[in-house]
């Protein structure tokens, strides 16, 4: 199975360099020309499924992607965003959820290093599962380094980069297999309100 692994579109937060975001943390302008952007590429990959975090910011970045290729987005609650994790093991805990006004379960705000990472474990099981061969998983830079590290197995935790929109492929099999790490697939054209120096504006669906 060829998993590849996405992060969402800039937000806010992203652009003002903070690194951590709340759950509601919205796309910037940039953000959602990204999300355009990277539609071509993702269609070279003839994705099978998607499955994507319950936040906002993730479900923005996929949704233009998903409208274009007709495929439904599978939302997972255990693919939202959680803490920086330094420690090397921290104790598992059984993750907490509530239903937030969108309908989708999140997990608390408050949550604990060793649910994130139980989390962590619940997304690796349901990335293992996938009846299809080619998948799309969107999703967060914090939970993308724990998912890396849980996937290849490694002794000692590695802090992969994952700018927006930086696309990672791992190879799912009897042994897994990176092909690449944090390979930009968007624009790199900014776009600032209405002008994008440097290119022309994608247009949508393209």
């Amino acid at each position: 199975m060829d998993v590849f692994l996405l992060r969402h579109a800039e937000t806010e937060t992203n652009r003002d360099g903070a690194l951590a975001t709340g759950s509601g943390d919205a796309l910037t302008q940039h953000g959602h020309y990204q999300a355009q952007s990277i539609i071509g590429s993702l269609l070279e990959l003839e994705i099978e499924r998607i499955l994507c975090s319950p936040y906002p910011r993730a479900l923005q970045t996929i949704q233009p992607f998903a409208e274009v290729a007709k495929i439904e987005i599978e939302i997972h609650s255990c693919l939202a965003e959680g803490q920086l994790v330094l420690t090397e093991t921290p104790a598992r805990e059984e993750p907490n959820y509530f239903r937030h006004v969108s309908g989708h379960e999140y997990p608390h705000e408050n949550e604990s290093p060793g649910a994130f990472m139980k989390r962590v474990v619940q997304a690796k099981k349901l990335i293992d599962t996938q009846p299809h061969s080619r998948l799309l998983v969107v999703t967060h830079g914090h939970m993308l380094r724990e998912l890396l590290n849980s996937m290849l197995a490694l002794p000692h935790k590695t802090r992969f980069p994952h700018d927006n929109c930086g696309l990672s492929h791992v190879s799912v099999g009897a042994v897994n297999m990176v092909s690449y790490i944090n390979r930009p697939i968007s624009s790199s054209q900014r776009f600032d309100g209405d002008r994008l120096s440097g290119a022309e504006r994608p247009q949508t669906g393209v």
